[in-house]
């Protein structure tokens, strides 16, 4: 796939429904800009509803995955101080959706380096490898409404110790909530009920749901 179509994916990726102006900024006719949306409307990657372009559930996949058939690993954070649990809201889309922080871990990467490096992107703040505790992995596939496969992930869920978490500097997104304010949370992902309301501490779940994503 031409770098171009790459990066349209991925503006609306993160942005879902842009219009062509919007979609197309920093491009002209010299870099061929329409052919490449022709050649994403026709891979069925994206659609147009009037005058808006809208990333379908294979444009998701192509653009979160360009190797597309292999399972992705994140390395998430299970992050807790005095009863407030650490979570990534998502706002791409139209709908927002909640997660745990999390990262992947750069090819040829040491875990223990990963670790590090993920947590003090998403918080500023630098640990030691002894301030993660394994807890859990999760292999979670994500399917939408219509029985499309959007992800397919491995997700190694580490707990967070013997730290001042008050001093943290946290990426946008990134937020404390009560157990309260997150059973009240539309659209949470199944990690956070099962690692945070649920307790669950089984160290090896498989597991199917559907979301629509951003698709919706």
């Amino acid at each position: 796939m031409h770098q171009i179509q790459k990066t349209l994916l991925k503006r609306l990726l993160a942005k879902n429904g842009q219009k062509y102006s919007e979609l197309t900024s920093g491009y002209d006719f010299e870099n061929n800009i329409v052919f490449h949306l022709k050649q994403l409307l026709g891979n069925g990657y994206i659609e147009k509803n009037e005058d808006t372009y809208i990333l379908t559930a294979d444009g998701v996949k192509e653009a979160k995955n360009e190797e597309t058939g292999l399972k992705m690993f994140f390395l998430g954070f299970l992050c807790e101080d005095n009863g407030k649990y650490l979570l990534r809201e998502h706002t791409e889309g139209k709908t927002k959706f909640y997660n745990l922080p999390s990262g992947k871990p750069h090819f040829g990467e040491k875990i223990e380096d990963a670790l590090a490096r993920t947590f003090f992107e998403l918080t500023g703040t630098k640990l030691l490898p002894e301030n993660f505790e394994y807890l859990s992995l999760h292999l979670k596939t994500v399917k939408t409404s219509k029985n499309e496969v959007l992800f397919d992930d491995a997700f190694a869920i580490y707990k967070v110790t013997g730290t001042d978490k008050q001093t943290f500097k946290l990426k946008t997104g990134v937020k404390w909530f009560t157990l309260e304010e997150i059973k009240n949370l539309p659209n949470r992902w199944p990690e956070i009920d099962l690692c945070i309301l649920k307790n669950d501490k089984t160290p090896y779940l498989n597991y199917e749901f559907n979301s629509d994503y951003i698709l919706d």
